[in-house]
């Protein structure tokens, strides 16, 4: 077995360098991993907390996104037909329609307005039949711009842009 006869001054150093080297191996290899593990669960912890802070006010304000979810999906079903009736009477008349943009819904004193606008592409009979039968909708339908240009001279069709208006009571 080795052993060295060591001085009182280099036994000092010794421990003191073992216990550095002690701390320092700790301080590796336990606190600092515990220390960012530490952290890294704090901050899911705060993350968990921020959305169950958001749920709770989405849950407090419930009903409020319901009746405003209601009246979005009453309007939407209503535009829906009239688009849906649009695009089945265009297909009936050879009329082509692309473009087409529904508006926000605008509340009056008594009544919604609910507006439409879309490109047609067609001959001048079939796009005054369209129109017409779109106004003798049973519901009031307000025709608010018609604007057309010639784009083909044999057969003559025209391409324009129309804004019309569906007013509910």
């Amino acid at each position: 077995m080795l052993y060295v006869k060591l001085s009182k001054r280099e036994k000092y150093i010794f421990t003191a360098t073992a216990i550095f080297i002690a701390m320092i191996l700790l301080y590796n290899f336990i606190f600092e991993p515990g220390f960012k593990k530490w952290q890294l669960i704090n901050t899911e912890i705060e993350a968990k907390k921020a959305r169950i802070n958001k749920g709770i006010r989405l849950l407090e304000s419930r009903n409020s996104i319901i009746e405003e979810y209601n009246k979005y999906a009453k309007s939407t079903k209503n535009i829906s037909k009239l688009l849906n009736y649009m695009e089945n009477l265009a297909d009936s008349l050879d009329i082509k329609t692309s473009n087409i943009k529904p508006g926000q819904a605008m509340d009056k004193e008594f009544s919604r307005e609910y507006s439409v606008e879309l490109q047609i592409e067609g001959q001048l009979q079939d796009i005054i039949k369209f129109l017409s039968e779109l106004i003798k909708l049973p519901t009031m339908v307000v025709l608010k711009k018609f604007d057309f240009r010639l784009i083909s001279q044999n057969p003559p069709i025209f391409k324009g842009t129309i804004i019309f208006s569906k007013i509910l009571i």
